[in-house]
């Protein structure tokens, strides 16, 4: 049986990096619980595969690269990054972010994800430079 360290680095490879929507049912469960990617948690692979068709709509050729990793047990905490290109205006945009995930029968059974798309957001100018010193009142 696959370890949370080799899903995770399959799955970063696998849907990410080369679109692969296959390995979405192949490692995760079809009743798994997504956190972190919208208002509600998405509902197992089949919620998954309508977010990834969604992201992957909005944006092409993601380069995701795992940094670090930590497993205790059936679960692995993975910090990411990467890059990707905003279809609309072309421009290549830097991630991040991290997942922790439980893993169990080789599959994802939950999942808890956070990004960093304040980058992505001020480089595509949707977003001032400045925001966070303004928001600080500073």
């Amino acid at each position: 049986m696959e370890s949370p360290k080799t899903i995770m680095r399959t799955w970063m490879e696998r849907v990410w990096n080369q679109g692969d929507v296959s390995a979405i049912d192949e490692l995760m469960a079809a009743d798994a619980p997504i956190y972190g990617l919208g208002e509600a948690p998405l509902p197992g692979s089949g919620g998954f595969r309508q977010f990834h068709a969604a992201f992957n709509a909005g944006f092409s050729d993601i380069q995701i690269e795992v940094d670090r990793q930590v497993v205790e047990g059936d679960r692995a905490a993975v910090h990411w990054s990467g890059t990707m290109v905003h279809r609309a205006s072309g421009t290549t945009v830097p991630v991040a972010g991290m997942a922790i995930v439980t893993c169990r029968d080789g599959k994802i059974r939950e999942g808890w994800n956070s990004a960093d798309f304040l980058p992505m957001l001020i480089t595509l100018g949707m977003v001032p430079a400045n925001a966070m010193e303004q928001a600080l009142g500073s």
